[in-house]
């Protein structure tokens, strides 16, 4: 920070007095009340209006707003205050500022400007973009290498396969040449394949038909415990767990999320990014050159192709038959509507359907009008929950649900 320390940059903010408590009416009573806080300044004295601390080279200037009459009786009045400064010197600045404006009663305070906190996420995304780049990159080279073609539908959760079929519409150029789906994923969901996936074990409906079978015996339950353990413990314990890898993978993503969202950073946010960067490139490198001696035993392959096995891809008339089904049963039982997620996880997917594919076939059966996509609310569902039906201008048999609603 350095080089960047020599620039002026600007921190600005807009103090709110919306019940009259503050008693600075103007600017230049505003200018001495600051002033009078020795926590603020060094060397500091009132220059044409703006507040000059010689020694930080801080620059402050306050200006009163203009409240619409609109809104002049819910608001009494408003401030702008632009303060400008060296990196160093501001970053230290704000929250003292921000504190002593408290202070005076300003009941609502709002950063509009913080180029601080934009210099730390400039420096920082650049790292957490390797971060995660050289982590997609070891997730596929060694679940392809490993598991084979098949490796996204035996890792991959109903989430992230719903994300992905959702997200590759905005990716028409490179799809057309590549298996992106590993691109389509989030930061947290990537980390998650490392550290709380289970390939091969990952169906709800799997692991309660492997607990219903299971011998009630000890060795039963210890052989069923080692099926059923994550990614994290079952091949990437030594490079990954054991450096602590899930804790630091969050915690990055704290830091990208801020980044993301155009947050506020502090100097102490930079530190921690730079060392999590650091030691996450060094776990993924690390793990990356130990790919080969990874290997995974007959009894490991074996369990992983069963559980995909099972799956199938599921057609339109059979998609179309259980959702008249499923629309019967909630109008005789329910609140006469079907989730689309438990339709497609718990319906179909304890039938024995892929989830991709089901996700796949809805949005073009939805694109196609024969079944519709909406909210649905009621005195339960205040806030909507994401519902599937048989489109009513589809000419397909009606439900008995739709007959019993016409006879009415």
């Amino acid at each position: 920070m350095t080089e960047k320390g020599r620039i002026k940059i600007e921190f600005g903010i807009l103090a709110t007095d919306i019940n009259g408590d503050v008693v600075i009416e103007n600017e230049k009573n505003f200018n001495y009340s600051l002033l009078a806080n020795n926590k603020l300044w060094k060397d500091a004295e009132i220059h044409r209006s703006i507040i000059v601390d010689k020694k930080t080279n801080i620059n402050l200037a306050v200006t009163k707003l203009k409240t619409s009459e609109d809104v002049s009786e819910e608001l009494n009045q408003t401030f702008s205050i632009k303060v400008k400064g060296d990196f160093k010197e501001l970053e230290l600045f704000r929250l003292p500022l921000l504190e002593y404006l408290k202070i005076l009663k300003f009941d609502s305070l709002y950063v509009l400007r913080d180029e601080v906190s934009m210099q730390i996420a400039q420096e920082l995304y650049p790292g957490i973009n390797k971060v995660e780049s050289l982590l997609r990159k070891y997730i596929i080279k060694f679940l392809v290498t490993k598991l084979g073609p098949k490796w996204w539908d035996l890792t991959a959760d109903v989430e992230m396969q719903k994300k992905t079929n959702f997200r590759k519409r905005n990716e028409t150029v490179f799809s057309e040449f590549v298996d992106n789906r590993a691109y389509l994923i989030d930061f947290g969901e990537l980390g998650k394949i490392i550290h709380s996936q289970s390939s091969g074990n990952l169906k709800k409906e799997d692991l309660l038909q492997k607990i219903a079978n299971l011998e009630e015996s000890p060795e039963a339950i210890a052989q069923f415990k080692k099926e059923i353990q994550s990614n994290y413990n079952k091949f990437f314990k030594t490079a990954f767990k054991e450096n602590d890898f899930q804790k630091k993978w969050e915690d990055l993503e704290k830091l990208r999320h801020k980044t993301a969202h155009n947050n506020l950073f502090t100097i102490q946010n930079l530190e921690n990014g730079k060392l999590l960067i650091k030691d996450l490139i060094d776990i993924i490198n690390n793990a990356e050159k130990s790919i080969e001696k990874v290997s995974f035993s007959l009894y490991d392959k074996e369990a992983i192709m069963d559980s995909f096995v099972t799956f199938e891809d599921i057609d339109e008339e059979t998609l179309l038959r259980e959702l008249r089904k499923s629309q019967d049963w909630a109008y005789h039982n329910a609140d006469d509507f079907v989730g689309i997620k438990s339709f497609v996880t718990n319906h179909l997917g304890s039938r024995g359907y892929k989830f991709e594919t089901t996700w796949d076939l809805i949005h073009k059966l939805e694109e196609e009008g024969k079944i519709e996509t909406y909210q649905y609310t009621s005195e339960k569902n205040e806030y909507g929950v994401s519902s599937i039906r048989i489109a009513k201008q589809n000419k397909i048999k009606p439900t008995l649900g739709d007959l019993l609603k016409e006879s009415k």
